[in-house]
């Protein structure tokens, strides 16, 4: 499917034409915090598959990631493409791989010194952590995307806004779910709106 409806460039998403239109657009200011390339790589760890993870590694150009240091952009995508097309069957597909992808590199974020300081912040409240999301994401993205906006449509739901964000959409949706699951949301659900081409409005919600 397009990554996009009505985008300007219309690519199966998911297709290596796709995946090329979108480093094409990545510049010197879009960049990947190392803990989500680290996580990444316990998850092909974990698969079992050595080939994929040195050829990941290859791709990348690196033997180890720091955790809070800025990587391209680019290189995680050219990482996690393949990881994605490999790892599929496991998840319901190359969206499904990627979702459990921003899942699980949420999960590793929040267990970090950093993530612990943003999970007290929040209190355990799942609005105060989101209503923190626009002025906190360029501790894990870079200058040239984030979210721009969150807007609360209940007790329990709200619309975060992201602005030429190179992620897959649904790696996306697996981060938030699990950035509220970490502060005691059950239930969570998590929709993606396109505005745009990059530019997406997330729908989440839970009890």
């Amino acid at each position: 499917m397009a990554d996009a409806p009505g985008s300007a460039v219309s690519l199966p998403f998911g297709s290596d034409e796709e995946l090329h239109h979108r480093i094409s657009l990545t510049g010197h200011g879009d960049v990947a915090r190392g803990i989500f390339l680290n996580s990444l790589l316990d998850m092909l760890r974990q698969y079992g598959d050595e080939e994929l993870l040195r050829q990941c590694l290859e791709v990348s150009g690196e033997q180890r990631f720091l955790e809070f240091f800025n990587y391209p952009m680019s290189t995680f995508l050219r990482m996690a493409y393949p990881a994605a097309w490999r790892m599929g069957h496991l998840y319901g597909g190359f969206e499904g791989a990627f979702r459990e992808m921003g899942y699980q590199a949420s999960r590793a974020f929040y267990a970090s010194s950093a993530g612990k300081v943003l999970l007290l912040l929040a209190r355990n409240e799942p609005l105060r952590l989101l209503n923190n999301m626009p002025t906190t994401t360029n501790a894990v993205l870079g200058d040239n995307t984030g979210i721009t906006q969150m807007k609360r449509t209940g007790k329990t739901s709200g619309v975060l806004t992201y602005m030429r964000d190179l992620v897959p959409r649904p790696y996306n949706e697996g981060a938030l779910k699990s950035s509220l699951e970490a502060v005691g949301a059950k239930d969570v659900r998590v929709v993606s709106h396109p505005l745009a081409e990059y530019d997406t409005d997330y729908e989440v919600s839970w009890t």
